[in-house]
């Protein structure tokens, strides 16, 4: 009984309420004070209705969850040993440690959902060595303006507007570090010039997407995207998916984070049919391409892997 209440107390008890009320065949409108006020109750950012960043409500939520139904307890007291004998060097070796390391810590279906694999690999002018570091991620974040910038002094043309895919040459660029950016060597045992560049490994299969907007005049940049997103020129993998399909859009109106409206976009996996969800007012939307890709200014957007 005790562990019953325990469990209770769960933001992902509360999560599977409400997911059974959404697809509850005798509800015909959901309020989710229940899921609100556990936020509430376990984050202080949240509480109330003051304004909070979509990204952060997102964020807090996939790692609570995860912390919540991760199968491995006390991880952080697992230590693989054999990462301290790896050569960095060594490209296949050290992604074998690190995917080993990862899921003797991680087994949950959040971490199955939503977690990918990238690398950044550092090429070293002086001993001519790339070293080779991993991480997981499950936002991918892309600077708006930079990446316009980027697009603009790699074409030499003043563009209002960038695409995903520019988004995605970007994160991969080469950068050089030099100046007050040299790195240090751990072969060379100093600081050297260097290059770093990073690239996709795996693809999770629910991929979210954050166009960083900045502030001010930085809002004028257009994103376009679209419904079908196509990462083969950008996941080592291939064969654990490349292929993605929109099913979510947040947009946001105002000038920061803290400030201005969000409004959601969804796709029902059941009927395909997308809906817009502005505060409690909820419609369909007729025209997707009209109303939301040729319109909206996303902020968050959500993928989903099909093969």
């Amino acid at each position: 009984k005790e562990h019953e209440e325990t469990r209770k107390n769960t933001l992902s008890y509360s999560f599977k309420l409400l997911i059974e009320e959404l697809y509850n065949d005798n509800n015909n409108c959901v309020y989710p004070y229940e899921f609100k006020d556990k936020i509430s109750n376990m984050n202080n950012l949240f509480t109330g209705i003051a304004p909070n960043d979509a990204k952060d409500l997102v964020n807090f939520i996939i790692m609570q969850l995860h912390e919540e139904l991760n199968k491995v307890k006390n991880n952080k007291n697992i230590i693989n040993n054999n990462n301290k004998l790896i050569d960095q060097k060594n490209k296949k070796l050290v992604l074998y440690y690190f995917f080993n390391d990862f899921k003797s810590k991680n087994k949950s279906i959040i971490s199955d959902l939503f977690y990918g694999t990238n690398l950044s690999t550092t090429f070293c002018s002086k001993c001519q060595q790339n070293t080779f570091n991993y991480q997981t991620y499950f936002f991918l974040v892309f600077p708006l303006e930079q990446v316009r910038l980027y697009k603009n002094n790699i074409n030499q043309i003043n563009y209002k507007q960038v695409s995903i895919y520019d988004c995605f040459d970007y994160d991969s660029k080469t950068n050089y570090m030099t100046g007050p950016n040299i790195m240090y060597c751990n072969y060379c045992k100093i600081n050297t010039d260097s290059t770093t560049k990073s690239s996709l490994i795996t693809g999770p299969n629910i991929l979210i997407l954050l166009l960083n907007r900045g502030k001010g005049i930085q809002f004028n940049v257009k994103i376009i995207f679209e419904e079908l997103l196509n990462l083969h020129n950008y996941i080592e993998y291939k064969n654990t998916g490349f292929k993605y399909r929109l099913f979510g859009v947040i947009t946001h109106i105002g000038e920061s984070g803290m400030g201005g409206h969000f409004i959601a976009y969804c796709r029902d996996p059941i009927t395909n049919q997308w809906n817009k969800f502005n505060d409690a007012i909820v419609t369909p939307v007729n025209d997707f391409k009209k109303e939301v890709i040729d319109f909206a200014n996303p902020y968050l957007l959500f993928y989903e892997k099909f093969f």
